[in-house]
């Protein structure tokens, strides 16, 4: 009897610890949950409103960053947790991952803010979305004020004007892959160029004929927003995951909605 004996209390010691490790764990999930709420919430509110983390693809980044950070911490918590451990050693140990973590999601918050979208240019026939890493150092030092800096709140509305003196060089440099709308030297405040971009913008009617999906999706965008569909018109507008198409107002010229359609 007493050889049974010490088997069953090494495992009620075993289911003890284990117990404790789990709880370690998820207060430790908590904590990791509560650091990931507050990254997305500039991720997602300001940095990648709605529906640009879906354009723009800043939803796959968010999630494999966190995702990490998510699985790792409490994974490592089970490991190093002991409760057998001097209480100096156990915060020695968290101090450690804890720094690492915060390490991690810090880089990771950065990358994310490298892909952010800082601007949705209009250049000649449809409007692009152009991210913070797309913009070279040399352009904002080329460009004029307020377009020296980029923007740190949500990605900012702006057109683009080249000079007649600088047309070659534009297309020159757009053929090596900069793009007239990455380069904040010509950008011009987006209201410069509302007339064009009223009469750029096209009728519902010729989406729709293109496509005969679009009926049901602009009414859909258009539902959530209160506006009848005989007041909008449309412009393509490109992005990182591809063309959708921008709903504009036409009376303000600004963009009221988005649907997840290629209107080419």
């Amino acid at each position: 009897m007493v050889a049974e004996s010490v088997p069953l209390a090494e495992k009620s010691r075993t289911t003890i610890a284990w117990r404790e490790k789990l709880v370690a764990s998820a207060i430790h999930f908590l904590v990791t949950l509560a650091l990931a709420a507050g990254a997305a919430a500039l991720i997602f509110l300001i940095w990648f409103p709605d529906p640009f983390h879906t354009m723009v693809g800043g939803t796959k980044l968010f999630l494999l960053i966190v995702g990490c950070d998510l699985a790792l911490g409490p994974l490592i918590s089970l490991v190093i947790y002991n409760s057998k451990k001097p209480r100096k050693e156990l915060i020695t140990d968290y101090t450690i991952v804890g720094f690492v973590q915060l390490a991690a999601l810090v880089y990771g918050v950065y990358s994310i803010s490298n892909a952010r979208p800082a601007y949705v240019a209009f250049s000649q026939d449809r409007l692009e979305i152009v991210t913070a890493v797309e913009i070279e150092e040399s352009e904002l030092q080329a460009a004029s004020d307020p377009y020296r800096s980029l923007p740190k709140w949500g990605p900012q509305f702006v057109a683009t004007d080249v000079p007649p003196d600088q047309q070659q060089d534009a297309l020159f440099v757009a053929l090596q892959g900069r793009d007239i709308s990455m380069r904040p030297r010509f950008y011009v405040p987006y209201e410069h160029r509302i007339e064009e971009i009223k009469r750029r913008a096209k009728p519902l009617a010729e989406l729709e004929r293109r496509h005969p999906s679009a009926k049901e999706l602009v009414a859909s965008a258009l539902a959530e927003r209160g506006v009848p569909s005989d007041r909008v018109r449309w412009l393509p507008i490109k992005a990182k995951e591809g063309f959708w198409t921008a709903l504009i107002d036409p009376e303000s010229g600004y963009p009221i909605a988005y649907v997840p359609l290629d209107p080419y």
